[in-house]
């Protein structure tokens, strides 16, 4: 594991996961997984089976959940799904306190997910969160989205943020070697072996520096 880097106090810039950061989207995602697997002829996951591969990402996904599965039409697939149950995506508790608390501090801050922009630009806007955020970087704007850094990087680029100063707040492995890989000091909300832990969104606020 590679050393931990320092969080910095009082950041330029929070990067913020959206999937399981700030909106909850658990449901959303048990029903079109299992919906997905449905087509196939495949018996449901349900709750307890999405949980055990959460955040594994769409390759392992197409290893595991759905073994042969080409990653594009996946990615397709998921993408038409989520849309379909948008209604189940709720926002994180505290989500949009702690980002209000975070700009009004001075402090810039961006969405860095894997979802396509536009659906990320439309979830924003659905939990009430358009207007919190200095820019989006979506993973099909890219590449190679989360764990490879370019999101990360892509994000920091257009903030006009240096990695040193700007802080990462993810929930999944991909997040930490996203992070890790761009520099960026990470904080996993109720994630272990990131280069802080938090509990409660509210905790980012005296750990970044920025008051209670």
């Amino acid at each position: 594991m590679p050393t931990r880097l320092p969080v910095p106090r009082r950041p330029a810039a929070v990067l913020f996961d959206m999937d399981g950061v700030l909106v909850d989207t658990f449901d959303a995602w048990v029903a079109v997984i299992d919906e997905s697997r449905s087509r196939r002829g495949l018996d449901p996951l349900g709750p307890a089976g999405v949980r055990a591969c959460w955040g594994q990402g769409l390759l392992a996904d197409c290893e595991t959940i759905f073994p042969g599965e080409d990653p594009a039409r996946l990615a397709a697939e998921y993408d038409a799904g989520f849309l379909k149950h948008l209604g189940r995506v709720l926002p994180e508790p505290g989500a949009r306190d702690a980002v209000t608390a975070i700009r009004a501090a001075g402090c810039r801050t961006a969405v860095v997910t894997n979802s396509p922009v536009a659906l990320a630009e439309r979830i924003v806007r659905l939990v009430g969160l358009e207007g919190g955020f200095d820019a989006i970087a979506g993973g099909d704007e890219v590449p190679r989205g989360k764990p490879d850094p370019d999101l990360v990087l892509l994000a920091l680029g257009r903030l006009d943020v240096d990695a040193s100063r700007a802080v990462l707040v993810g929930d999944t492995r991909l997040d930490l070697e996203a992070g890790r890989g761009a520099g960026v000091a990470v904080v996993g909300y109720r994630l272990d072996g990131a280069d802080a832990r938090i509990e409660h969104l509210a905790g980012l606020l005296p750990l970044l520096g920025f008051g209670a």
